[in-house]
């Protein structure tokens, strides 16, 4: 997939609803979750984001400091709370970084540390 229609599947799922793909959830992220999970307590993050897209379809997976699991669209929703009114331009901050990786065949990991307010 060209980075283009990488970013276009991102922002469909991510800003604009459309569904995602449970079995890429459950084929590749639940499938590395263990050691996702692992990165995110050796980096001290509260929360972790993975994506995957492949053949056109995107999934996600949230895991949070606590250890909740969230897919897909129960994910988007949880980061949807987490950033708040944040939300749509924190994903603009990320997806150029996601994109990169997803382009490269790469899961797309990022970590999410919450900075205190000013």
């Amino acid at each position: 997939m060209s980075k283009k229609t990488i970013r276009a599947a991102l922002e469909q799922s991510l800003l604009h609803g459309v569904a995602m793909s449970a079995a890429r959830c459950e084929e590749v992220l639940m499938d590395a979750a263990d050691e996702l999970e692992e990165s995110l307590r050796e980096d001290n993050d509260d929360a972790l984001i993975a994506l995957v897209a492949e053949d056109g379809e995107m999934a996600m997976l949230l895991i949070e400091k606590s250890g909740a699991l969230y897919r897909n669209e129960a994910a988007r929703e949880q980061l949807q709370r987490m950033w708040r009114q944040f939300y749509a331009a924190n994903l603009q901050t990320v997806l150029p970084f996601f994109v990169d990786d997803l382009s490269q065949g790469m899961l797309a990991v990022g970590g999410v540390q919450w900075v205190p307010a000013p």
